[in-house]
């Protein structure tokens, strides 16, 4: 598990004294108060973590599941995204379908990645590696060895 995710939870904790947060909350702190993270990336941050299982969703309020103790934030603390994001599940996997596509569409990464993320816009609960599946489909890319029976 990544210190990151248990930095931003103990940031949470430090700003509210609290262990549990409503999703508007961590939105506001993370994003409009420190402006560590857009919007979407709080939500992805929210949804690696819970994958992670330092946070349980009940009811709509998220509760810090994972130790905190231990982790230190400087004064000039900044969340480093990148490292949250290497947290996901199947990341390695996307990565090659992203670069089937660009090898098969000869379009650049940049773009390819855009039309998953308009993908994910049009329907935010594909996660990134169904966007990629289907973006890769769309482009007449062979998806069948990444898909699995389960």
């Amino acid at each position: 598990m990544t210190d990151e995710i248990r930095k931003l939870l103990l940031y949470l904790k430090k700003i509210t004294g609290r262990y549990e947060f409503t999703e508007t909350e961590i939105l506001t702190i993370l994003s409009i108060r420190a402006r560590y993270l857009t919007p979407d990336q709080v939500r992805e941050f929210l949804r690696v973590a819970v994958e992670a299982k330092c946070l349980k969703q009940i009811n709509g309020t998220y509760a810090i599941t994972c130790s905190i103790n231990g982790i230190e934030l400087s004064l000039d603390y900044k969340p480093n995204f990148e490292a949250i994001m290497n947290e996901r599940d199947g990341e390695d996997e996307t990565e090659k379908i992203i670069s089937l596509v660009v090898e098969k569409t000869k379009l650049s990464k940049r773009d390819v990645i855009a039309e998953i993320n308009k993908m994910r816009e049009k329907n935010p609960f594909l996660s990134t590696k169904v966007a990629a599946l289907v973006v890769a489909r769309l482009s007449g890319v062979d998806v069948q060895n990444f898909l699995t029976e389960s």
